[in-house]
């Protein structure tokens, strides 16, 4: 008896097929309309993808498929790329998708604001607020851009309740926390 080998095909090829079956963001679930491939967190640009000529068979498709995420443009913009530290834009973003009744678009146009607010006001090397007060008062209102500024002070408000609901989470969890030796 001949045992029956796999049939083996590009990875390039796998790669095109599981880009057409994929349906939704593997972060936010959102219907994916435009795709962006990642492996192992990185971004893999359609050139590089093209060139992936090993040859693989199912089985070692199957295995190389858990490294591949489908996510949508703004996701893979958000994880991916390298941010500034000046707003948490990742935790902002899962606030809002997780708390407020706000679209795709809705959301995806604060994060932009605030992401574009976080690269101005770090190449001025403006400090962050100290408490989430500092992003509801006037305290930035000197370094914001010239353009857009209602649009920077919206964000900035939404981004401060998010704060507000951060630093009462934290304090209510640490006013929980349990004492005994016990536990």
């Amino acid at each position: 008896m001949t045992v029956q080998q796999l049939k083996k095909r590009p990875l390039s090829r796998f790669l095109k097929d599981f880009k057409h079956t994929q349906t939704h963001c593997a972060q936010c679930a959102k219907l994916l309309d435009r795709i962006t491939l990642t492996r192992r967190g990185e971004i893999v640009s359609k050139t590089a993808i093209a060139q992936l000529d090993t040859l693989i068979d199912e089985n070692g498709w199957q295995i190389e498929r858990q490294s591949w995420a489908a996510l949508c443009r703004f996701c893979g913009d958000l994880y991916c790329k390298e941010q500034q530290h000046y707003f948490d834009i990742i935790g902002f973003k899962e606030y809002l998708f997780e708390q407020t009744e706000m679209s795709h678009g809705t959301i995806r146009e604060y994060v932009v604001r605030l992401r574009r607010l976080g690269n101005h006001l770090a190449s001025q090397n403006i400090p962050a607020p100290s408490s989430a007060n500092g992003y509801f008062d006037d305290s930035l209102e000197p370094w914001l851009p010239p353009t857009s500024t209602n649009n920077y002070r919206i964000a900035l408000r939404k981004y401060g309740q998010f704060q507000t609901l951060n630093q009462n989470t934290v304090a209510h969890f640490q006013e929980n926390k349990s004492t005994s030796d016990i536990y």
